[in-house]
């Protein structure tokens, strides 16, 4: 194995989940919508546990793509129908 091979296989990036309240904050939303919208998939999440009551986790990049992707689309879909310059 090269030392550029071994170095890329060292990097690993520590992400640390952030709950509902945080991703709440983050987004600008309710924390029961962050875990209604994650529970019927809309939103990117992650459930912990078994059962009917799981603990869900979120993951900053995941909800910054998902956003992205939002707004996009909806930008794009309002420049095309002439709504917006």
């Amino acid at each position: 194995m090269t030392g550029e091979n071994a170095s890329a296989n060292r990097e690993i990036k520590l992400v640390k989940p952030m709950t509902p309240r945080a991703a709440a904050a983050f987004l600008g939303l309710d924390e029961k919508t962050i875990t209604r919208w994650a529970r019927k998939g809309y939103l990117p999440g992650h459930p912990l546990g078994e059962g009917k009551r799981k603990f869900w986790r979120f993951i900053e990049s995941e909800l910054s793509e998902w956003l992205a992707a939002r707004t996009n689309r909806d930008w794009a879909a309002t420049t095309r129908e002439g709504r917006a310059a």
